[in-house]
């Protein structure tokens, strides 16, 4: 009998080494048919290539540049003001203020097309992506505010964070409930306030 256990084990390594789906045992084939393969799901830098976001810059309105535009560091706008000595300049400051105020909607929208393009802005979006799917999405999306179910975790109340795809998934769903509660507060508040001029 040890003869037989030796030579299935040569046969099993041998099997193995030629990666041949015709000669593997029938009940590894059935393991492996049975084992579900991990759900995959979309990055973030392929939701949101340059030519998608480049169009909703070149139509979005002074309010929505203007509002981009804060969630990034003042240095970008004091350079597209050719400030000489950006080091000196306090980028919370009046005059850094003023001149990121005389920028023209042009300019304005040509310093989000250079993020839009730079290899750092789409670096940026597969380390998040990484990140949510490595474990990070209960700590990210409390972090930026995004709601999640679950707070980020398999279970309510539970250790153990989503990964994988449905956390990307799971993030991108909390990012578009947070938008429409955006939306429908903003409505809710124009809808009040037009009733106090009435």
């Amino acid at each position: 009998m040890p003869t037989n256990d030796a030579a299935t084990a040569i046969q099993n390594f041998l099997r193995s080494m030629q990666g041949n789906q015709a000669l593997q045992d029938p009940q590894a084939q059935a393991q492996a048919q049975a084992s579900p393969q991990q759900e995959v799901f979309t990055t973030l830098p392929d939701l949101l290539p340059s030519t998608t976001t480049i169009p909703v810059i070149e139509s979005a309105d002074e309010g929505m540049i203007d509002n981009l535009l804060r969630q990034l560091p003042s240095e970008l706008m004091l350079l597209a003001q050719e400030v000489d000595d950006i080091s000196s300049v306090d980028p919370t400051s009046e005059t850094a203020q003023a001149a990121i105020e005389a920028l023209s909607l042009d300019q304005k929208k040509e310093i989000l097309r250079k993020v839009l393009r730079s290899p750092q802005f789409h670096q940026s979006l597969s380390s998040l992506t990484h990140a949510i799917r490595d474990g990070g999405l209960p700590s990210i999306s409390d972090a930026l505010g995004v709601p999640v179910e679950n707070g980020g975790y398999l279970k309510k109340g539970g250790t153990v964070p989503l990964g994988g795809g449905d956390a990307v998934e799971a993030f991108l769903n909390g990012v578009k409930l947070s938008v429409e509660q955006d939306k429908e507060q903003s409505e809710k508040e124009d809808g009040e306030g037009k009733m106090d001029t009435d």
